[in-house]
């Protein structure tokens, strides 16, 4: 695992267009704990001691505390919306940032640090892909561990104890480094219009919803950010990083990592042709963009038609999806002081005759684009096409207020407008509309467009949404007024942090809830006793034999019927003494009834406790009058109930009976029939003779 510093990458912010909120925020799932490190000095920044009042929602009593608030209440956020079992900590500051009476940097934040491959650990799974860069809060994520648990410095990389060690740079194992603009609202820094301290979101026009830009900045330094330089193309330690490895121009069809500098370089101007390759965020896409993209559809010559960028007009009718069509003609105008050249449109057209009824072509330059509309309208004009005077891309919106413009207006690029004029002489016939099949901040495939502005915009570029994106999202390059606390339902923010590698993982195990057969319950072993793909620590009957774990005298051992024949905790399924005799089942001759002896008479390993027959004669034992010695003939000479096998034979016999039932033949054996006098007594007298003494 390799780490190196990311200098020079932390994205700054500007502020553009102030609308109103639209869309309340909702609830997200997860855990992660994120903490601010207050690196302003005293007096200042989060320590300034000036008193305010408590507003929306935010308890701070002074301008610094209200501060800190925010910044936490904005890190609980997306606290509450990533998961990772490391904390993750921003080392935050407010300072003086570079600003003018009518425009400011807001702010900035990036990873300090980024790392490549991340080894697995455990259930954790390291990078998704090798010789890749991740930002420092997602790769400690991936690793489940900090992979920076002692403050390093900035500039070599070694371990400090203070920032005196580190030269320029800062001593720290923080994740984020951010900066803010203490100067917001004061005279000359966005002169009257201040930070919004509230949590409710409750800004007005004349402010801006610090939390929102927070939110914004905490991004880029979560991952939202790719580690290319956007003007040479370099990538560091020549390697790409994760973020780069979805980025697609659309022009050449080629990946990022594919890419020479020079190519990456040529990519990161071309306007609306870099996409989100593929992942979450192409398949929230529908859900999230809206249709509608102002177009300029060139309908002839077939060698140039097509669908050329524009950009919108603050005044006149809005784009419709029927359009505006017709010939595009070159409006022409004196060459004078109101406009150095004959096509810009800055005083009354002189070809009136051929503009009117067609769409007029003019140049950008000198006079303001309602000047030009409102010439070109009064020479008969349907509609009006700006051609930029300058290379960019991009087209931008024409600004400007006049009601009295009636006709649609757009704007192209130096390149189209070129393009265009090129092929006047063959008859150019055009559409404007705002085409609705086709979502604002995507192309025509559904991919979503990242920000790749001609001239190239350092921190800007390659690491934002395209402006045009609508409903517009909270990771553009400029915050916009109606942008909510929300990185969820509404925003595609969440799912590039899902395509980059914040898998979700409530119970940050290191698995992703989507593979794990407890996600909201720690189990890193997975163990599924009956494998319903519900894991065993969540599974509320864990051998599936309908007896909830709960009431189951063996909760991993399917057994509806709960016999448990010793009434002990353990049914029989699962009792590996059943008759609690102290022999365990497998070695027991009765498991089910207890026989600590293990008598087995008979030998054939059934126990006399359990056996129907102890002496193996067929004879069962209830019937036997010998049952623990074989007696097949059951005799029984004395007839008292016990067989001769097992009787003594001490008693005389009864009658004559019990001698036939001994058998004559035995008479003469004492050893068998003790008292065989007796039954000689009886024969002899059965045939008149006199009785011997008896024995």
């Amino acid at each position: 695992m390799r780490r190196t510093t990311v200098t020079g990458l932390l994205a700054p912010l500007a502020v553009f267009a102030l609308v109103l909120s639209l869309a309340p925020a909702t609830p997200a799932f997860a855990g992660a704990t994120i903490v601010i490190v207050n690196n302003n000095a005293a007096g200042v920044g989060f320590n300034d001691p000036t008193v305010v009042a408590p507003v929306g929602g935010n308890p701070g009593t002074t301008l610094g505390q209200q501060r800190l608030n925010a910044f936490q209440f904005a890190a609980d956020i997306w606290g509450s919306t990533l998961d990772s079992n490391v904390q993750i900590s921003i080392l935050a500051s407010f300072e003086p940032l570079a600003c003018n009476a009518t425009g400011a940097t807001l702010g900035s934040a990036g990873t300090i640090f980024i790392w490549d491959n991340i080894p697995v650990n455990g259930t954790f799974p390291g990078s998704e892909f090798p010789n890749t860069w991740y930002s420092q809060a997602l790769a400690s994520k991936r690793f489940g561990a900090d992979v920076l648990p002692a403050p390093v410095c900035t500039t070599t990389g070694l371990p400090c104890t203070s920032n005196a060690q580190c030269g320029a740079g800062l001593c720290t194992d923080a994740d984020i480094r951010a900066r803010f603009n203490v100067n917001l609202g004061n005279p000359g820094c966005l002169t009257g219009v201040p930070w919004y301290l509230g949590f409710d979101n409750n800004h007005g026009p004349n402010t801006i919803d610090l939390v929102t830009v927070l939110l914004h900045e905490f991004g880029h330094g979560l991952g939202f950010q790719q580690f290319a330089s956007v003007t040479s193309g370099a990538q560091p330690l020549n390697q790409t990083d994760v973020y780069g490895r979805r980025l697609l121009d659309t022009s050449t069809n080629k990946l990022w990592p594919q890419m020479t500098n020079a190519e990456r370089a040529a990519s990161a101007i071309n306007a609306r042709r870099v996409v989100w390759s593929q992942g979450q965020v192409n398949d929230e896409v529908p859900s999230i963009l809206a249709f509608g993209v102002p177009n300029m559809r060139v309908n002839s010559p077939g060698s140039i038609a097509g669908n050329f960028s524009v950009g919108g007009a603050t005044f006149g009718p809005a784009l419709t999806p029927g359009g505006t069509s017709g010939d595009l003609v070159r409006a022409l105008d004196a060459a004078n002081a109101a406009g150095p050249t004959t096509f810009d449109a800055c005083t009354a057209i002189t070809n009136a005759g051929a503009v009117a009824g067609n769409i007029a072509l003019v140049d950008r330059g000198t006079c303001g684009f309602i000047v030009k509309a409102a010439n070109v309208q009064a020479a008969g004009a349907t509609g009006m096409v700006v051609a930029d005077n300058v290379a960019g891309a991009p087209p931008p919106d024409l600004g400007g207020v006049d009601p009295t413009i009636i006709i649609p207006a757009v704007r192209i690029t130096l390149a189209d407008g070129n393009l265009i004029k090129a092929n006047l002489g063959s008859g150019v016939n055009v559409t404007l509309l705002m085409d609705m099949t086709i979502r604002a901040g995507a192309d025509g495939m559904g991919r979503a467009q990242l920000n790749a502005p001609n001239p190239v915009v350092a921190g800007s570029s390659i690491s934002h949404w395209d402006p045009i994106t609508f409903p517009n999202q909270l990771m553009e390059p400029a915050i916009n007024g109606d942008l909510t606390h929300q990185v969820t339902g509404v925003d595609l923010t969440l799912a590039l942090m899902r395509d980059i590698g914040w898998f979700p993982d409530a119970d940050v195990e290191g698995i992703a809830d989507a593979d794990d057969n407890c996600p909201n319950v720690a189990n890193a072993d997975q163990a599924d006793n009956d494998a319903d793909n519900l894991g065993d620590v969540c599974d509320p009957d864990d051998d599936n034999d309908n007896v909830d774990d709960a009431a189951d005298n063996c909760p991993t051992t399917a057994n509806t019927d709960q016999a448990n024949n010793d009434a002990d905790a353990d049914g029989d399924a699962c009792d590996a003494d059943d008759d609690n005799d102290g022999v365990l089942d497998g070695a027991d001759n009765c498991p089910f009834a207890s026989n600590a002896d293990q008598l087995d008479t008979d030998g054939d390993s059934l126990g006399n406790a359990c056996d129907g027959d102890d002496d193996g004669d067929t004879i069962a034992d209830g019937d036997d009058n010998c049952p623990l010695l074989g007696n097949f003939d059951q005799a029984d000479f004395d007839r008292d109930g016990l067989g001769d096998a097992c009787d003594a034979l001490t008693g005389p016999p009864q009658d004559m009976n019990q001698c036939k039932n001994g058998g004559w033949s035995r008479f003469n054996d004492p050893r068998t029939f003790p008292n065989q006098g007796l039954c000689v007594c009886y024969v002899m007298s059965a045939h008149g003779q006199k009785c011997p003494t008896q024995k």
